[in-house]
């Protein structure tokens, strides 16, 4: 009689044993060499807002031929793509602008210049060889004369034939750092 009960919990175990952890990638941005003069000294980014598809934990979103989003459940971002997204945004602005940049909450006692909040419509790549991010930005003084801006993007990072999901994790980063620049042009301005 114990072998009956113990025979399903060993297959059980068993089966477990065997299952692969899915692949992690990171949503990395290179750090861009453009350089500009912002007018403040200091920025703060509020977390990037990303459609449910692309903030999902359950796989990397990939637009297919037929207009369905479908990702694989073996193949995930390592980090919340909300947060690898807005830290990528707040490294780049940092080093393009020299001022001093951080995520929402604000972490220092004095108050930021002024606050970026960035809506996205649309960030994943397509078998059609792009990836694309698209939105909408706002630049809100805090403590600064700086008067309220923004702007909307549409970016496109062409991606190459048979990309896997490696590539097209580089080219979410690659978006990020465009869209970090797009952004330092407006405070420069």
């Amino acid at each position: 009689m114990k072998t009956t009960t113990i025979l399903p919990l060993l297959l059980l175990l068993g089966a477990a044993a065997c299952t692969t952890p899915p692949t992690q990638f990171l949503l990395d941005a290179p750090t861009s060499q453009m350089r500009l003069a912002p007018r403040v000294s200091s920025i703060e980014v509020r977390s990037i807002s990303l459609p449910q598809y692309a903030s999902a934990a359950d796989g990397i979103a990939l637009l297919q031929a037929d207009g369905s989003v479908t990702t694989d459940p073996k193949e995930v971002w390592a980090d919340t793509p909300e947060r690898g997204a807005t830290l990528a945004l707040v490294r780049n602005l940092a080093a393009i602008t020299g001022a001093r940049v951080a995520a929402d909450p604000w972490p220092f006692s004095d108050l930021p210049a002024v606050s970026v909040n960035v809506t996205v419509e649309r960030f994943l790549a397509s078998e059609t060889g792009r990836l694309e991010l698209a939105g909408a930005y706002a630049i809100s003084p805090v403590v600064s004369s700086l008067r309220d801006r923004g702007g909307r993007f549409d970016i496109v990072v062409p991606l190459p034939e048979n990309a896997g999901t490696a590539e097209r994790a580089r080219a979410h980063g690659q978006a990020i750092q465009q869209l970090a620049e797009d952004i330092a042009r407006r405070l420069a301005g």
